[in-house]
């Protein structure tokens, strides 16, 4: 059998296509190469149950405009649910936009990065609707996003920008 290994930033439409879940290679975060970023196609049996194993998902976004596009999100577990713990990436063929930026927040570089990889501005993307694209314990994923979305680690308030 085949190993693969990726950092879960490196994953493509094509990963997603051949494996639509990734899990992450916490068990061999020591070996040479890998870290807590490390992910491997998915292989247990039936839908992945996140409060057991930390997964990524295939999922679908359709933008503002009507465009629809393919990406991942990560499976909330029960006393982990919000965006901060789904979030969501869409893939694009110049690379990965994240909608979720921690307590750092985006900078305007990383925004009109973001713009750029879409191909559009903010009108045309927002808002961004998601959906999970297979099965997981505890049903469909879906969601909103309005823009770009970081936390105040004070008062752990959800901040977005355009």
């Amino acid at each position: 059998m085949l190993r693969i290994r990726k950092q879960v930033y490196d994953l493509t439409i094509e990963d997603f296509e051949h494996h639509p879940i990734w899990e992450f290679a916490l068990d061999e975060e020591g070996e040479e190469g890998q870290d807590e970023a490390t992910v491997r196609p998915y292989s247990l049996p039936g839908p992945p149950d996140p409060s057991e194993s930390m997964v990524v998902l295939k999922a679908s976004f359709i933008l503002a405009d009507g465009t629809q596009l393919s990406g991942y999100i990560t499976p909330p577990t029960p006393d982990a649910t919000g965006l901060r713990t789904i979030q969501p990436q869409i893939i694009t063929p110049h690379g990965q936009v994240s909608f979720w930026y921690g307590v750092l927040g985006p900078t305007q570089e990383h925004v009109k990065e973001s713009y750029d990889r879409l191909g559009r501005d903010a009108l045309k993307v927002f808002p961004v609707r998601f959906w999970s694209e297979v099965e997981v314990a505890g049903g469909p994923i879906t969601g909103t996003l309005n823009g770009f979305l970081y936390m105040e680690m004070e008062n752990e308030r959800i901040h977005e920008i355009r």
